[in-house]
């Protein structure tokens, strides 16, 4: 045996720590450690010459294990904490181990208990089932609390030498011998010792109440008469009772009443079963009781311990209310996300076959001539048409798929503006009332888009109130704070400025409320409401980094909250553009590239009739192949900016580099996601938006041929 390994084997012995009873002092401090490292597992072992014997175990139920068996025989070799994120690939080591082959124990980390004389008695460790690892800060609360553990068994090592050395004091003033006289000098400076080691005692077990008492999750210890008897700070915060008015009480207090049976029961199982540690399982989720009778969802383990014959379990809990909330939100928000894919991509394609039907019926009414009767038939078509375009714009944008046109404004401007515009559309019975602070920050919107909320909101509200009402319109700054954001997916903490609409209504369920942003769904009879006013709603709001929330109950009114970021830059002025008129081009050369074999007819047949000569194409590629052929003689390419393989931005940019001057008309009905991914804004496009007249597309190309920017 080497020399230095016979010195720790007596060191350890010094301590007289080995087959001693469990103690709380040490389960509470290895269930600190497995708290903290967020391990099912975490022992305090103390090392000899052929075992690992465990002082304190929490999760495992093995007293000792051989000592080539044990990971913690490496651990005793370093000077520092040994982390071990999958033991199956530590081949040199912890892979060829019995606890990692047979065990299933995949991940570990120990400190070794480093004596003051420098000795390696034994080690701190936890360990998983799982591959995983500790954070810079949990590893450094590993080595922390092994110095625990050590000033816990060096000043138990103290307090015992001096009891001794009294004993030894007493016995030889007793029998005589003059040496106690001797001894008795020493005797006032072992005193002095002995005061230190129950001060540094003392002094350990005040820090490991100040840890236990700083942890963020409720730590309470029962005895097995179901009584409290410790109750830490973060047990106060989430049962609302000051540990002054829990000890002493059953533990029942902070169980619902339908519950307490179900939970004695339980612990009685998991008493009798032997093992130290458990998470506590339920059907559903576990609730427990506050002191003020609210009932609130929680996730805990419960681990046993013995201390002097008495048996105690304490159950380390977590209020999960706030993490509930948040994958609701995140469940709505994918649920949302997903809906406005698919409303958008429906969207695109009603786009594009509304466009046909328009544009047929302009070509229709221009061939009825004087056909009254007939124009009459056709100016019915082109009303539905656009009728179900707008539609397909609300679509839109929910799906955040709209093409807007964003710009700093005045949010109570906007409302003024929209006030009268709303006095007109709300029965005479509705009051509007403005409430709006005299000055409020700037935000970012399409002032359009604004008055759309407006007014979906105000003609719900007036939907909800049959006879009669108020609708209340307020704005205001606000601040979200980090606690708040933290609740909704994607919101950020910071300025934002405050638009509420409440009104004194009938109110909703909460069955109702969960589904009210949805597409199509709707409260309204068959025939007065399409259900995407309030979806319509959601994502303009979302699209533009915003936050919308709405309280309701049954006769109570709605109030809907719609938080837009806060800007800090000055509104800028709105301009009227006069249309001038356009000067009639010659006949020029166009490519028509668009994917859908009807609309890109129709464009043809347009352009035809005013005499322009057209190429047509039905992709990117086909494009690129006519424009080689045709280099010299096109002037102006009309794409869509939405096609497979090839979209529109990429098509001008490959066009450009044959031939630059060449001018570009973009279509589609909803381009920001590709105006985004490419870095190029619309605004510096010339675009069409989809559905449109054939009118309109006239108008643009006639512009462009002519020498406009971005017609």
């Amino acid at each position: 045996m080497p020399q230095s390994e016979a010195s720790r084997l007596d060191a350890l012995k010094s301590f007289g720590i080995l087959d001693t009873p469990p103690e709380r002092a040490f389960d509470d401090l290895a269930r600190l450690t497995s708290y903290i490292c967020g391990t099912p597992i975490a022992l305090i072992g103390f090392m000899d010459l052929h075992r690992l014997w465990f002082k304190s175990r929490i999760g495992w139920d093995v007293p000792e294990v051989p000592r080539e068996m044990s990971f913690c025989a490496h651990t005793i070799l370093q000077s520092d904490a040994l982390v071990v994120s999958d033991t199956l690939e530590d081949h040199d080591r912890f892979a060829i181990c019995p606890l990692a082959t047979h065990g299933g124990m995949r991940f570990y980390a120990g400190v070794s208990l480093m004596s003051s004389e420098g000795y390696a008695l034994g080690t701190l460790c936890v360990m998983d089932s799982i591959p995983r690892g500790l954070t810079p800060g949990q590893t450094e609360a590993l080595r922390r609390l092994a110095r625990q553990v050590v000033a816990l068994i060096e000043s138990r090592r103290m307090a015992s030498e001096l009891a001794l050395r009294d004993s030894s004091i007493q016995q030889d003033s007793e029998s005589g011998d003059n040496t106690w006289k001797v001894q008795g000098l020493a005797f006032w400076r072992d005193m002095a010792e002995q005061k230190r080691a129950h001060e540094t005692l003392r002094h350990n077990e005040e820090r490991l109440l100040r840890i236990i008492g700083s942890a963020m999750d409720a730590i309470i210890t029962i005895g097995s008469n179901q009584r409290i008897v410790m109750f830490n700070k973060a047990a106060e915060v989430i049962f609302r009772c000051a540990a002054s008015e829990a000890l002493g009480q059953p533990i029942d207090k902070f169980i619902p009443e339908r519950l307490r049976s179900m939970h004695r029961q339980h612990v009685q199982k998991f008493a009798s079963t032997g093992v130290t540690t458990r998470s506590m399982d339920s059907p559903g989720t576990l609730v427990a009781l506050r002191a003020d009778g609210e009932e609130f969802p929680i996730e805990a383990t419960i681990s046993r311990a013995e201390t002097q014959g008495e048996k105690l379990f304490t159950v380390i809990l977590r209020d999960i209310s706030a993490r509930l909330r948040m994958e609701t939100e995140l469940r709505q928000a994918q649920k949302m996300e997903a809906l406005g894919q698919l409303a958008g991509g429906i969207a695109h394609e009603f786009n594009n076959f509304l466009g046909v039907i328009l544009g047929y019926s302009e070509l229709l009414s221009e061939e009825a001539g004087a056909n009254e009767k007939l124009r009459r038939y056709v100016g019915e078509i082109s009303a539905a048409t656009q009728h179900t375009a707008s539609l397909t714009h609300q679509l839109l944008a929910f799906g955040h798929k709209q093409v807007a046109e964003p710009r700093v404004l005045d949010l109570n401007r906007c409302i003024r503006e929209g006030h009268n515009l709303l006095h007109r559309l709300v029965p005479a019975n509705v009051d509007v009332v403005l409430v709006l602070a005299p000055t409020i920050g700037r935000v970012r919107a399409d002032p359009g888009q604004v008055q759309q909320i407006l007014m979906n909101l105000v003609i719900n509200a007036c939907d909800a109130m049959p006879q009669g009402g108020k609708v209340v319109i307020e704005t205001a700054d606000a601040e979200l704070g980090e606690v708040y954001a933290s609740r909704y997916v994607g919101l950020q903490a910071g300025s934002y400025v405050l638009l509420t609409i409440s009104d004194s209504g009938l109110g909703m369920n909460a069955e109702t409320l969960a589904h009210l942003f949805e597409p199509f769904y709707t409260t309204k009879e068959p025939g007065k409401g399409t259900g995407l006013g309030l979806s319509t709603v959601y994502g303009i709001v979302k699209h533009g980094g915003g936050h919308v929330s709405m309280e309701s109950g049954e006769g109570k009114g709605t109030t809907v909250r719609i938080y837009l970021p806060r800007v800090h830059e000055a509104a800028e002025e709105s301009h009227v553009l006069k249309l001038q008129p356009v000067v009639q081009t010659a006949p020029a050369t166009v490519l028509v590239v668009e994917d859908e074999t009807a609309l890109r007819r129709l464009i043809c047949i347009s352009l035809e009739k005013r005499h322009h000569k057209v190429l047509a194409a039905k992709d990117g590629a086909e494009a690129l192949e006519i424009f080689r052929q045709h280099a010299a003689q096109i002037q102006l390419v009309i794409t869509d900016l939405i096609m497979p393989h090839m979209d529109g931005f990429e098509l001008k940019h490959r066009i450009a580099a044959l031939r630059p001057d060449v001018r570009f008309l973009f279509m589609s009905g909803y381009a920001e996601e590709i105006a985004r991914q490419h870095n190029e804004p619309l605004e510096s496009s010339a675009f069409l938006e989809k559905p449109f007249l054939l009118a309109e597309l006239a108008n643009k190309v006639r512009g462009l041929l002519a020498g406009e920017a971005a017609a």
